[in-house]
């Protein structure tokens, strides 16, 4: 929260210091909106934030944000070169020091049909980014032995985790195990937005293996191609399937003795079976193992675990 802090314009930063120490340890939004106070939003609920340190979702007698709070917070995100941002911007967000992501609203810049980017910025969502070490451990059994590795797909709503989880599953298959016993092995991680690893400046915020390759910024299809002709992987690990593309790489992946480890948006299994192209991954059994997260009120926790191979429920949080 402290390297936060000193990116956010005076007026912002005086009133979220203010509740830091309600907010420190289970927070994961602060949102800047023109004309609406600060917003924080935690494990423990959504509120707006005052000086006087009230916590009500009533905006009266609020300080509201100004244009000005927006324009001075930019300056200081993107070290006041907003220029140097620009293509990282045409994708919605800037991601900053400590692995932190800030999505953008504003008015919304077309070349033909291509999204250009921002002409005024009107709004600002900071998800801190934290590591939850050790998050996946007691789960690992269900995801490999000493000597395999189960094609995994992890689901969950937004805010559910699954970055988080994917990126501690990515440490542990990386650099080894105890429990069950595993060497460790050469892993391509595709970080097709820059968040499982949080790449700032060439450098990854988050720790994610020893013996891990980082492709940022790289569009699945492409990445799944060069990892595997270039980087001899025994695992891809990537984030949130759901394209048309995702079929023909995930079997390229399979048919080339790789494993893969990745995520999709869902709240359970006939969620994500509404998606046809996930739909028509899991009908084909491209993966052994599927992971249904609890959702925002409890991130990383794991609800349910399918053995898709055998046809049943290996884990279940509520037995």
């Amino acid at each position: 929260m402290n390297n936060i802090l000193k990116l956010l314009c005076n007026n912002t930063k005086n009133i979220v210091s203010s509740h830091l120490s309600f907010f420190e340890n289970n927070a994961y939004e602060i949102r800047l909106r023109i004309n609406s106070p600060v917003e924080m939003k935690s494990t423990t609920g959504d509120f707006f934030l005052d000086l006087n340190k009230k916590t009500k979702n009533n905006i009266d007698g609020y300080y509201l944000i100004k244009k000005s709070d927006i324009e001075e917070t930019i300056a200081k995100l993107t070290l006041n070169s907003i220029h140097a941002f620009e293509k990282e911007m045409q994708n919605g967000y800037i991601t900053i020091e400590g692995g932190h992501r800030v999505g953008l609203g504003g008015d919304c810049i077309y070349d033909k049909d291509k999204f250009n980017g921002f002409k005024n910025i009107t709004s600002l969502n900071i998800r801190i980014a934290r590591e939850f070490k050790g998050c996946s451990e007691k789960f690992l059994k269900y995801l490999f032995t000493s000597d395999r590795i189960y094609n995994t797909l992890i689901v969950g709503p937004p805010l559910s985790g699954k970055t988080t989880l994917i990126r501690d599953i990515a440490c542990f298959i990386s650099d080894g195990a105890n429990s069950p016993y595993f060497q460790g092995c050469d892993i391509t991680l595709i970080d097709e937005r820059g968040e499982l690893s949080a790449i700032y400046n060439g450098i990854p915020q988050m720790y994610v293996g020893r013996r891990t390759d980082i492709l940022a910024y790289c569009m699945k299809k492409e990445g799944f191609t060069m990892s595997i002709r270039a980087l001899s992987p025994r695992v891809i690990i990537s984030d949130e399937l759901g394209s048309k593309d995702d079929f023909e790489i995930i079997q390229y992946a399979l048919k080339s003795g790789v494993n893969v480890i990745t995520t999709a948006h869902g709240f359970d299994m006939e969620d994500i079976k509404k998606n046809l192209y996930l739909k028509n991954i899991i009908e084909n059994n491209f993966f052994e193992r599927i992971v249904i997260l609890n959702g925002s009120k409890s991130p990383t926790t794991i609800k349910q675990i399918y053995d898709i191979s055998n046809d049943r429920m290996i884990y279940d949080d509520g037995d």
